[in-house]
Protein backbone atom coordinates (compact mmCIF):
# COMPACT_ATOMS: atom_id res chain seq x y z
CA UNK A 1 0.00 0.00 0.00
CA UNK A 2 0.97 3.46 -0.76
CA UNK A 3 1.21 6.29 1.62
CA UNK A 4 2.08 10.01 0.76
CA UNK A 5 3.07 12.29 3.58
CA UNK A 6 3.79 16.03 3.15
CA UNK A 7 4.93 17.19 6.10
CA UNK A 8 7.31 20.33 7.26
CA UNK A 9 10.53 19.67 9.38
CA UNK A 10 9.88 22.36 12.38
CA UNK A 11 5.87 21.50 12.07
CA UNK A 12 4.89 19.77 16.12
CA UNK A 13 1.82 18.23 14.43
CA UNK A 14 3.93 16.99 11.50
CA UNK A 15 5.97 15.48 14.07
CA UNK A 16 3.43 13.95 16.09
CA UNK A 17 1.65 13.05 13.26
CA UNK A 18 5.01 11.31 11.80
CA UNK A 19 5.30 9.54 14.91
CA UNK A 20 2.12 7.82 15.21
CA UNK A 21 1.99 6.81 11.70
CA UNK A 22 5.84 5.19 12.18
CA UNK A 23 4.74 3.26 15.88
CA UNK A 24 1.55 2.45 14.11
CA UNK A 25 3.13 0.62 11.06
CA UNK A 26 5.69 -1.29 13.29
CA UNK A 27 3.37 -2.23 16.08
CA UNK A 28 0.91 -3.94 13.22
CA UNK A 29 3.70 -5.56 11.70
CA UNK A 30 3.50 -3.49 8.06
CA UNK A 31 6.82 -2.16 7.15
CA UNK A 32 7.11 -4.40 4.28
CA UNK A 33 3.26 -4.06 3.22
CA UNK A 34 3.75 0.05 2.91
CA UNK A 35 5.60 2.01 0.62
CA UNK A 36 6.16 5.67 1.71
CA UNK A 37 6.78 8.63 0.36
CA UNK A 38 7.56 11.69 2.58
CA UNK A 39 6.98 15.06 0.29
CA UNK A 40 8.20 18.75 1.87
CA UNK A 41 6.37 21.76 2.73
CA UNK A 42 8.25 24.44 3.84
CA UNK A 43 5.52 26.67 6.33
CA UNK A 44 8.57 28.90 7.55
CA UNK A 45 7.69 32.68 6.75
CA UNK A 46 10.55 34.92 6.01
CA UNK A 47 8.83 37.49 8.58
CA UNK A 48 9.58 34.71 10.72
CA UNK A 49 13.84 35.29 11.40
CA UNK A 50 16.21 32.61 10.93
CA UNK A 51 16.41 31.11 14.48
CA UNK A 52 16.98 34.92 15.97
CA UNK A 53 13.00 34.61 17.22
CA UNK A 54 11.70 32.81 19.73
CA UNK A 55 8.73 31.19 19.04
CA UNK A 56 7.11 32.59 21.92
CA UNK A 57 7.45 35.82 20.20
CA UNK A 58 6.49 34.52 16.66
CA UNK A 59 3.41 33.82 18.30
CA UNK A 60 2.97 37.00 19.66
CA UNK A 61 3.31 38.76 16.06
CA UNK A 62 1.90 35.74 14.18
CA UNK A 63 -1.25 34.96 16.03
CA UNK A 64 -1.59 38.20 18.17
CA UNK A 65 -1.02 35.96 21.37
CA UNK A 66 -0.23 38.12 24.65
CA UNK A 67 3.14 36.66 26.22
CA UNK A 68 1.11 34.47 28.71
CA UNK A 69 -1.11 33.05 26.06
CA UNK A 70 1.55 31.66 23.73
CA UNK A 71 3.15 30.32 26.88
CA UNK A 72 0.54 28.38 27.31
CA UNK A 73 0.23 27.24 23.67
CA UNK A 74 3.80 26.40 24.02
CA UNK A 75 3.05 23.91 27.08
CA UNK A 76 -0.02 22.59 25.04
CA UNK A 77 2.14 21.41 22.27
CA UNK A 78 4.66 19.65 24.07
CA UNK A 79 1.89 18.11 26.44
CA UNK A 80 0.14 17.47 23.02
CA UNK A 81 3.34 15.64 21.83
CA UNK A 82 4.15 13.56 25.43
CA UNK A 83 0.45 12.26 25.46
CA UNK A 84 -0.27 11.39 21.66
CA UNK A 85 3.51 10.11 20.94
CA UNK A 86 5.23 10.20 23.60
CA UNK A 87 8.17 12.54 22.64
CA UNK A 88 9.62 14.83 24.94
CA UNK A 89 9.60 18.24 23.74
CA UNK A 90 10.35 22.17 24.49
CA UNK A 91 8.69 24.03 21.95
CA UNK A 92 8.80 27.52 23.51
CA UNK A 93 12.29 26.98 22.86
CA UNK A 94 12.59 26.19 20.02
CA UNK A 95 14.76 28.26 17.20
CA UNK A 96 12.75 28.70 14.23
CA UNK A 97 14.43 29.40 10.46
CA UNK A 98 13.71 28.48 6.88
CA UNK A 99 14.53 24.63 6.91
CA UNK A 100 14.62 24.30 2.73
CA UNK A 101 18.08 22.98 3.31
CA UNK A 102 17.32 20.81 5.97
CA UNK A 103 14.75 19.35 3.22
CA UNK A 104 17.01 19.09 0.74
CA UNK A 105 19.41 17.03 2.82
CA UNK A 106 16.50 14.40 3.98
CA UNK A 107 15.83 14.25 -0.24
CA UNK A 108 19.73 13.77 -0.82
CA UNK A 109 19.83 11.07 2.17
CA UNK A 110 17.17 9.45 0.82
CA UNK A 111 18.97 9.37 -2.67
CA UNK A 112 21.81 7.67 -0.97
CA UNK A 113 20.08 5.28 1.49
CA UNK A 114 16.73 5.45 2.40
CA UNK A 115 17.08 3.89 6.24
CA UNK A 116 19.73 6.45 6.89
CA UNK A 117 17.57 8.90 6.08
CA UNK A 118 14.78 8.63 8.24
CA UNK A 119 17.10 8.11 11.07
CA UNK A 120 18.59 11.77 9.45
CA UNK A 121 14.79 12.25 10.09
CA UNK A 122 14.88 11.67 13.57
CA UNK A 123 18.06 13.03 14.48
CA UNK A 124 16.47 16.60 12.62
CA UNK A 125 13.41 16.27 14.53
CA UNK A 126 15.17 16.33 18.04
CA UNK A 127 18.03 19.13 17.02
CA UNK A 128 15.13 21.30 16.22
CA UNK A 129 12.64 20.59 18.96
CA UNK A 130 14.52 19.44 21.50
CA UNK A 131 17.88 20.85 21.44
CA UNK A 132 16.64 24.54 19.89
CA UNK A 133 19.19 23.86 17.06
CA UNK A 134 18.79 26.20 13.86
CA UNK A 135 17.72 23.92 11.42
CA UNK A 136 19.15 26.97 8.59
CA UNK A 137 22.48 26.10 9.70
CA UNK A 138 25.07 24.23 7.37
CA UNK A 139 27.35 23.19 10.12
CA UNK A 140 25.06 21.78 12.16
CA UNK A 141 22.91 19.85 9.01
CA UNK A 142 26.57 18.62 8.47
CA UNK A 143 27.13 17.22 11.60
CA UNK A 144 23.50 15.27 11.76
CA UNK A 145 24.46 13.97 8.23
CA UNK A 146 27.82 12.55 9.98
CA UNK A 147 25.87 11.17 12.59
CA UNK A 148 23.22 9.46 10.68
CA UNK A 149 26.55 8.11 8.89
CA UNK A 150 25.80 9.76 5.25
CA UNK A 151 28.96 10.80 2.96
CA UNK A 152 29.36 14.14 4.78
CA UNK A 153 32.06 15.74 1.50
CA UNK A 154 29.10 14.76 -0.81
CA UNK A 155 26.48 16.34 1.82
CA UNK A 156 28.50 19.53 1.80
CA UNK A 157 28.82 19.69 -2.29
CA UNK A 158 24.69 19.00 -2.08
CA UNK A 159 24.52 22.03 0.07
CA UNK A 160 26.72 24.44 -1.92
CA UNK A 161 24.45 23.97 -4.89
CA UNK A 162 20.80 24.11 -5.44
CA UNK A 163 20.14 20.26 -6.18
CA UNK A 164 16.88 19.61 -5.03
CA UNK A 165 15.29 22.95 -4.39
CA UNK A 166 13.25 21.95 -7.61
CA UNK A 167 12.02 18.91 -6.14
CA UNK A 168 10.77 20.48 -2.98
CA UNK A 169 8.61 22.97 -4.94
CA UNK A 170 7.12 20.45 -7.18
CA UNK A 171 6.00 18.75 -3.75
CA UNK A 172 4.39 22.27 -2.65
CA UNK A 173 2.75 22.94 -6.06
CA UNK A 174 1.56 19.28 -5.98
CA UNK A 175 0.48 20.10 -2.31
CA UNK A 176 -1.45 23.20 -3.33
CA UNK A 177 -2.78 21.79 -6.38
CA UNK A 178 -4.29 19.30 -3.99
CA UNK A 179 -6.35 22.30 -2.24
CA UNK A 180 -4.84 20.90 0.91
CA UNK A 181 -4.75 23.30 3.61
CA UNK A 182 -2.24 22.56 6.04
CA UNK A 183 0.30 19.96 7.27
CA UNK A 184 0.55 16.73 8.08
CA UNK A 185 -1.65 15.88 5.01
CA UNK A 186 -1.53 12.17 4.70
CA UNK A 187 -3.13 9.74 1.85
CA UNK A 188 -3.27 6.46 2.47
CA UNK A 189 -4.25 4.15 0.33
CA UNK A 190 -7.21 6.11 -1.54
CA UNK A 191 -8.05 8.00 1.68
CA UNK A 192 -7.16 11.57 2.99
CA UNK A 193 -6.09 12.50 6.24
CA UNK A 194 -5.56 16.56 6.23
CA UNK A 195 -4.63 15.85 10.34
CA UNK A 196 -2.72 14.48 12.58
CA UNK A 197 -4.28 11.12 14.03
CA UNK A 198 -3.32 9.45 17.26
CA UNK A 199 -1.68 5.84 17.17
CA UNK A 200 -4.68 4.36 17.18
CA UNK A 201 -6.75 6.14 14.97
CA UNK A 202 -3.81 5.65 12.37
CA UNK A 203 -3.96 1.93 12.79
CA UNK A 204 -7.66 2.10 12.19
CA UNK A 205 -6.84 3.97 9.06
CA UNK A 206 -4.16 1.28 7.79
CA UNK A 207 -6.20 -1.78 8.06
CA UNK A 208 -9.35 -0.41 6.47
CA UNK A 209 -7.42 0.73 3.43
CA UNK A 210 -5.34 -2.07 3.58
CA UNK A 211 -8.44 -4.65 3.78
CA UNK A 212 -9.65 -2.49 0.54
CA UNK A 213 -6.79 -2.61 -1.21
CA UNK A 214 -6.82 -6.35 -0.58
CA UNK A 215 -10.62 -6.50 -1.58
CA UNK A 216 -9.76 -4.67 -5.18
CA UNK A 217 -6.93 -7.27 -6.38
Amino acid sequence: MNIVLWADLQCPFCLVGEENLKNAIQELGLEDQINMDIKSYEIHRPEDGEGDHSLIQIFQEKDGFTYDEALAQAAWIDQMAKEEADLDIDFAKARESTDLDAHRLFKFAMDQDPKKAMYLRDLLHQAYFAKQKVLADRNTLLELAKEADLDVNLARQMLESNLYIREIRNDEMEFEALNAQSVPYFIVGHEVVPEHLTKEEMKKVLLRNLKQEKETE
